[in-house]
C-alpha cells in the first residue's frame, strides 16, 4: 500500500470534521478514575483469509485489551490463535466457521451464556458473562448479515435493514438486564443503521461515534474506484451502568475491517440506580 493509501484512513475524519461534516465528539477521552478499576474490550472482524498474515495475527494484540471478541473466525485461524495468543489470552473459546466463526480471548474467565442462530441461516451471536475487574460484564457479540452475499446476491440490499432489526431483536432478549452489558461486532451496517438506532433507543450508547465521529472501520480497495470506508463495526455500551473513558480504531493488520476498542468503568450502583425517594 502507498503512503497516500495508508494516511488517507488517518485524515478522512479530521478533514470531514473541518469540513462541518461531522458533529465535534460528544466525549473526550480521560484518564482512570484513581483506585477504580476499568476493562478494555476490542472487537475485530479479522477475515476468514488472513489466519496466515503476520500483521493480522499480530494486529489482534495491538490493542491490549483484557477481551477480544473476533469475527470471521475460520478453521485456521482457530488454530493460529491458539498457538499465538494462548499466553497473553488463558480463557479462549470458539463458536461456528469460517465467516460465521465467532471467536472470544480473555485474560479472565467467562461463562458461556448461550450461542443463538442467526437469521434464515446468516450468522449466529454469542452472549457470554465475563468476570471482569469491574465485576459481572455481560457481552453479546454480534455478525449482523451482509447486504450482499452468495445467499442474498445483489437482491440483498431489499429487507436488509428489516433483517438487522430482526436480528437484533432477538439476540439482545437474552440479556440479563440486570447486568452491565457491551453489545459489540461486525454489525454491517453505518453508525445510524436500524440496529444501532434501536440500541441507542434501549439506553445503549455507540463508543466511537461518541469519541470520534467519523473515523472508519472497514476499507475495501477497489481497482477502478480507489478505497472505499464505512463504519460497520460498532461497540455499545448500557449508560445506565457503564462509563467510558475512551474508543478507538488502531489502523493495523490487513483485514478489510479495523479493530475497534472501548475502555469501560462501570458506574457505582448508587448512581447507576438513583432512588425516586
Amino acid at each position: 500500500m502507498s503512503h497516500a493509501l495508508r494516511l488517507a484512513p488517518l485524515t478522512l475524519a479530521a478533514l470531514a470534521l473541518l469540513a462541518g461534516c461531522i458533529e465535534p465528539p460528544a466525549m473526550q477521552p480521560r484518564a482512570p478514575t484513581p483506585g477504580v478499576p476499568y476493562v478494555t474490550v476490542t472487537s475485530f472482524n479479522v477475515d476468514l483469509k488472513r489466519f496466515e498474515d503476520v500483521d493480522t495475527i499480530e494486529a489482534i494484540g495491538a490493542t491490549d485489551a483484557d477481551v477480544v471478541c473476533l469475527q470471521e473466525v475460520s478453521a485456521g485461524w482457530r488454530d493460529v490463535l491458539r498457538t499465538t495468543w494462548h499466553e497473553a489470552y488463558p480463557f479462549m473459546a470458539f463458536e461456528g466457521e469460517a465467516s460465521s466463526g465467532l471467536a472470544v480471548l480473555s485474560r479472565y474467565p467467562f461463562v458461556d451464556q448461550g450461542v443463538h442462530a442467526g437469521l434464515d441461516g446468516g450468522h449466529p451471536a454469542w452472549h457470554i458473562e465475563v468476570d471482569s475487574p469491574i465485576g459481572p460484564l455481560q457481552i453479546l457479540q454480534v455478525h449482523l448479515r451482509a447486504p450482499y452475499s452468495r445467499r442474498t446476491g445483489v437482491g440483498g440490499l431489499v429487507g436488509v435493514d428489516e433483517d438487522h432489526l430482526a436480528e437484533i431483536d432477538t439476540f439482545s432478549t437474552a440479556c440479563d438486564e440486570a447486568l452491565p452489558t457491551v453489545v459489540l461486532g461486525d454489525f454491517n451496517e453505518g453508525v445510524a443503521g436500524p440496529a444501532i438506532q434501536r440500541l441507542e433507543d434501549q439506553g445503549f450508547v455507540n463508543a466511537l461515534p461518541a469519541f470520534r465521529p467519523g473515523q472508519e472501520t472497514w476499507r475495501y480497495a477497489r481497482s477502478l474506484y480507489g478505497q472505499t470506508v464505512d463504519t460497520l463495526d460498532h461497540i455499545l455500551y448500557d449508560s445506565r451502568t457503564l462509563d467510558p473513558l475512551d474508543a478507538f480504531v488502531k489502523y493495523v493488520g490487513r483485514s478489510d475491517h479495523l479493530p475497534v476498542t472501548v475502555l469501560l468503568e462501570a458506574i457505582p450502583r448508587d448512581d447507576a440506580a438513583p432512588s425516586d425517594g
